[in-house]
């Protein structure tokens, strides 16, 4: 007897099974919507807010991993930038950036730039992210996804280039997750897994950075909806300790 026509055989897909192929399609971090749906749409970004000893006043900053662009864009219209690039790797979002730069009424907007590849594999960097003398380099969000689809090595080695680029005292932002976070990450995105086993280093990299000659000089935790991460701020360390005024 055949099926009626109200009937299916289609097979039902779990959430859990739905939840993983979600995962598994952002593999890199790359959510879309990160900051409709996940964090917290204020504006500015509160992270910005309490970075803003750091940020203000004509700095030429590097946002890495920057999404669909909010924090870039804000960091011009509402921290004074100079210069702003955001680097992701992801299309969609870099389009959605440059949408959401369209959009911006601000004459603010046109210090940004948006660069579309991979900066843990490509180094040194591409496009007008391969300049030199950074103010600020921002890891926001992004080392956890940048770890796990790695190594160990490109990250050390990821450290070391923002090191090489960023001027004399200028400052590395980077908002490390605990290890928990990761076993998390692994189990709601199994294809992570064999590389997990692989990592050795542990965040939030304190032995590495410093290791490295980076200062730290700040650094505090928060709890932003769920969100209970640390923000860590490190300095290269000035070539003559009277030249900067903090």
């Amino acid at each position: 007897m055949k099926d009626s026509p109200t009937e299916s055989n289609t097979p039902v897909v779990s959430k859990e099974r739905l939840n993983k192929a979600n995962h598994e399609l952002h593999r890199f971090g790359n959510y879309k919507s990160y900051y409709t749906h996940f964090r917290s749409p204020v504006s500015p970004d509160t992270r910005l807010t309490q970075l803003s000893t750091f940020i203000t006043g004509g700095k030429r900053i590097l946002d890495l991993g920057c999404n669909s662009g909010k924090l870039t864009l804000e960091l011009a219209s509402h921290f004074a930038a100079s210069e702003v690039v955001g680097v992701d790797l992801d299309l969609f979002l870099i389009e959605q950036a440059e949408k959401a730069k369209s959009s911006e009424k601000q004459e603010a907007a046109r210090k940004v730039t948006f660069e579309l590849f991979d900066f843990a594999s490509t180094i040194p960097f591409v496009g007008a992210a391969a300049e030199i003398d950074w103010d600020v380099v921002l890891l926001l969000s992004v080392i956890k996804w940048v770890h796990l689809n790695t190594s160990d090595q490109v990250l050390i080695d990821l450290f070391m280039h923002l090191f090489t680029i960023l001027k004399s005292g200028g400052y590395l932002v980077i908002e490390p997750q605990d290890w928990t976070n990761y076993k998390r990450a692994v189990k709601k995105c199994p294809s992570l897994k064999e590389n997990f086993k692989k990592l050795r280093l542990r965040p939030p990299f304190d032995d590495v950075l410093k290791s490295q000659g980076w200062e730290e000089v700040d650094g505090w935790e928060r709890d932003e909806v769920g969100f209970e991460r640390s923000v860590r701020v490190w300095r290269k360390p000035v070539e003559d300790a009277n030249a900067l005024v903090e």
